[in-house]
């Protein structure tokens, strides 16, 4: 759970008063505390497991990083409790706006602590789903290209789209149609990009999927018409062994989804709701899916490490000032889940 530098200052507050409600401890057991000290900001403690904590929330960190990015972390955590004690000092610990805050951010630390326990309990996949996974999504697998895709996106209104179309269709050249576009007024934006076949909508893969190199098509959408040009692409296959993590995790942060559902259906019906005030005409409210902490997202495969590149002869012709289209390019939109 990521808190925003507005909430750092509650964030540390609420540390505080975990701290404080520990209480005294015996000659022993602070012998042993003393030991896990790794700094003194005046007077109060900072632990190694206070390091160690922020340090597994960073994800993978070779033993080689590992000693820097604590020193880095430990700055942090003297910084943060510079400022506690000034919060503290200044008794924004008793702002009633800051107490909610509080208590919201509590709430969400416990209904997250539950939900993360939760999916402990998720399914793995089956061998048998994921060699069907894997047979059945040739695409993303055997078949896997990485694509150079030239773009136009004609900002056009949906009774236009017919004449364009219309206009576009016997021409083969992009830079012809951009031409022919620039001539008819109708603006547009160009670019030009690398992308990996996992980092395309399924529904924009399987279009480009038969393209050979150099093939053109026009992809109408809801308030543009997009042009690619498939300038040159490349056979990346990824064999069965080296594809079974990326399909494992894709089933994992599935089932982890219908586990969440399935137990908030669970909670609800055993629960009773009611809502009061101008909320009252609320009834049955919708199953929502908790939003897991796990840090995969539900790609198939992660993002490929490939390069922007910049449009040439398009470019070129299009030296006529256009407004950027309100529709985000397909092409810069990830898998987002099959």
């Amino acid at each position: 759970m990521r808190f925003t530098n507005k909430y750092l200052v509650l964030t540390l507050v609420v540390a505080s008063v975990f701290t404080s409600a520990c209480g005294k401890k015996d000659p022993a057991e602070k012998s042993e505390l003393e030991t896990q000290v790794v700094a003194k900001v005046n007077g109060d403690e900072i632990s190694i497991h206070q390091v160690n904590f922020q340090l597994a929330r960073m994800g993978q960190v070779t033993e080689a990083q590992s000693k820097q990015v604590s020193k880095q972390i430990l700055t942090r955590l003297v910084d943060q409790q510079l400022l506690k004690q000034q919060a503290l000092e200044a008794k924004l610990d008793r702002d009633p706006k800051i107490l909610q805050a509080l208590e919201s951010s509590k709430d969400e630390i416990l209904a997250q602590a539950y939900l993360d326990q939760l999916m402990t309990r998720a399914a793995k996949p089956t061998k048998a789903e994921i060699d069907t996974f894997y047979q059945e999504h040739t695409e993303l697998f055997a078949n896997r290209r990485i694509f150079r895709l030239q773009e136009l996106v004609v900002d056009i209104s949906k009774d236009k789209l017919a004449e364009v179309e219309a206009g576009l269709k016997d021409i083969k050249s992009i830079n012809e149609i951009a031409a022919w576009l620039k001539a008819k007024n109708y603006p547009f934006t160009a670019n030009s990009n690398v992308r990996a076949a996992e980092q395309l909508p399924l529904d924009m893969l399987k279009k480009l999927q038969p393209l050979k190199d150099g093939d053109l098509i026009l992809v109408p959408t809801g308030r543009s018409l997009n042009v690619l040009h498939l300038a040159a692409s490349q056979s990346t296959p990824i064999s069965r062994e080296n594809a079974t993590p990326f399909i494992e995790q894709y089933f994992l942060n599935q089932n982890k989804s219908k586990l969440a559902k399935k137990e908030m259906e669970s909670l609800k019906s055993k629960a009773k709701i009611e809502f009061v005030g101008e909320f009252s005409d609320m009834k049955n409210p919708d199953v929502t899916t908790p939003v897991a902490s796990d840090a995969n997202s539900e790609k198939v495969l992660p993002k490929a490490d490939l390069a922007t590149t910049p449009v040439t002869e398009v470019e070129k012709t299009t030296e006529v000032a256009v407004k950027p289209s309100a529709n985000q390019s397909n092409i810069d939109k990830g898998l987002s889940g099959l």
